[in-house]
C-alpha cells in the first residue's frame, strides 16, 4: 500500500513539472494579495531562475519517492 502511495505522489510531482511557471505566477499573485511586494518583486525579477529551481525540486522529490518506493529493505 505504501509503495503505491509513494508512486502516486511521485507521479503527481512529475506531472506538475511542466506547470512550474504557472505555479510561480500563482505564488506571485498570492504574495501581492498579502501585500508582500518585496517577495513578489524578487520572484518576478528572477522568474526563470525560480521556475528552474521549482522544476529541479519537484524532480528530486519525485526521484527520492520512487527510490523509497522500491527500497528492498522493506
Amino acid at each position: 500500500m505504501l509503495t503505491w502511495l509513494l508512486l502516486a505522489i511521485a507521479l503527481l510531482l512529475l506531472v506538475l513539472i511542466p506547470f512550474a511557471p504557472n505555479l510561480v505566477r500563482i505564488r506571485i499573485r498570492i504574495l501581492r494579495w498579502l501585500h508582500w511586494n518585496w517577495a513578489a518583486n524578487l520572484l518576478e525579477n528572477h522568474f526563470r531562475g525560480w521556475v528552474l529551481f521549482f522544476r529541479i525540486v519537484l524532480f528530486v522529490i519525485a526521484a527520492v519517492l520512487i527510490l523509497a518506493a522500491f527500497d528492498p529493505s522493506h
